[in-house]
């Protein structure tokens, strides 16, 4: 199945991968209306002093809803967003079954099911997964939100972030792992215990 991986050393911190992927998910499809009309929100320095994106939205500081996010290190820059691994610990975390993989191998979400209980966070491997707090499932819990990754933009050939990337930073193809990284994953008992 392709995904999205990063080309390392290539990233230019011009962010304009978490401005198409929000762009591409708003109602409108466009710019202007996405951010002026929606409320969207593209440039991170006005929440960067918040963690929680409840404290931010509640701060008047919306952290922008872009399912992948440009990290920064001091000296080089990475974006990164969700693998949908073919043993995806999120889906196999979720205890309301909100998470499932569709027919062509993407980890979806079933937004009617998340609760917000957060374990897919805990366990996404890449850090991949952040809370939606404009969407919420549960009464009477302040700004719980729900569970929001990328999708791989499934309506469109491309997604959205490789598309945009001006340096090719981004690369959106199917690669195959060879048995010696499996291998290092693999975890072997002693004999006496095995």
């Amino acid at each position: 199945m392709k995904v999205v991986y990063p080309v390392l050393g290539r990233c230019i911190n011009c962010h304009l991968c978490e401005v198409a992927c929000v762009i591409s998910h708003s109602e409108s499809r466009e710019p202007i209306s996405a951010y002026f009309f929606e409320g969207l929100r593209f440039n991170w320095d006005q929440s960067q002093n918040y963690v929680d994106p409840a404290q931010a939205k509640q701060a008047g500081a919306p952290i922008p809803l872009s399912r992948c996010k440009v990290w920064e290190d001091n000296v080089s820059f990475t974006s990164t967003m969700c693998r949908h691994c073919e043993v995806a610990d999120c889906v196999l975390a979720c205890k309301n079954g909100a998470l499932y993989r569709d027919e062509s191998g993407r980890v979806l979400l079933n937004e009617d099911k998340c609760v917000g209980c957060w374990m897919c966070i805990m366990a996404c491997r890449f850090g991949a997964i952040t809370r939606n707090v404009e969407k919420q499932n549960v009464p009477g819990v302040k700004s719980n939100g729900i569970n929001h990754h990328c999708d791989l933009c499934g309506d469109m050939k491309i997604p959205a972030c490789v598309a945009v990337c001006p340096t090719r930073a981004l690369v959106y193809e199917e690669r195959d792992y060879p048995q010696e990284m499996e291998s290092e994953i693999t975890i072997e008992l002693p004999a006496e215990i095995a």
